[in-house]
């Protein structure tokens, strides 16, 4: 394969392949998040914490001097992978009782979420969002809000904010970050979390596990 060589990026000797390729796309989403809404101090919930995007949004945040980060996630194999990076709070999201849950772990609210999930779940995050709070919203083409939720949110001071990342990457900072996310990874200060590396030849099978929810971290197509 050619590429422009100006696209290029090294890698540490210390880190894999596999590990730089887990954090091209979820790498630069949780870095990127983190960049445009900062959390030191602040109270964080982390939905599907133990995927690809969460288990490293995750563990940046915590740097960034989050003063808690509850994390949600389904059933017990990925709240113990959640609890191993760092989650103060790890919740179960299929239980029925998870917002109250969530209610119990703050003080007054959560302070910032981060929604990757979107859909039904985005309005049971605004009942947990503090007077003041900011709902970061990635998840593109699952939004649910209606106009009252938003005119809700006005009424509680509350912030909306959007998540795109290619309009951020120029080519100098898709460079800039990703040395930044290479170094964190090989110093050993950023866990790549990698939960299967499945042959090219069996895409389809990587589709499932991603599409039923069964995989954690970063699902790899091996040749």
């Amino acid at each position: 394969m050619a590429i422009d060589a100006g696209l290029a990026v090294p890698l540490p000797d210390a880190l894999s392949f596999e590990d730089a390729c887990a954090l091209m796309v979820q790498g630069l989403t949780a870095l990127h998040l983190l960049r445009q809404s900062p959390v030191a101090d602040k109270q964080v919930l982390i939905p599907a914490a133990a995927g690809g995007v969460g288990s490293l949004l995750l563990q940046l945040a915590k740097a960034q001097g989050a003063r808690r980060v509850i994390a949600l996630a389904g059933g017990e194999a990925k709240l113990d992978l959640v609890r191993s990076l760092g989650a103060d709070v790890a919740i179960d999201h299929r239980a029925d009782n998870w917002v109250a849950e969530v209610r119990d772990a703050t003080e007054s609210g959560v302070d910032t979420i981060f929604d990757t999930v979107g859909g039904a779940m985005t309005k049971e995050f605004l009942d947990l969002l503090s007077q003041g709070g900011e709902l970061v919203f990635a998840a593109l083409g699952r939004f649910q809000l209606s106009a009252a939720d938003l005119e809700a949110m006005i009424g509680r001071n509350q912030s909306l904010r959007g998540f795109a990342l290619l309009p951020l990457m120029s080519p100098e900072e898709l460079r800039a970050s990703l040395r930044q996310l290479f170094d964190l990874a090989a110093g050993g200060r950023l866990r790549v979390a990698i939960g299967g590396r499945i042959p090219l030849d069996r895409a389809s099978a990587a589709h499932r596990l991603i599409e039923e929810r069964c995989s954690t971290g970063k699902v790899l197509l091996i040749p």
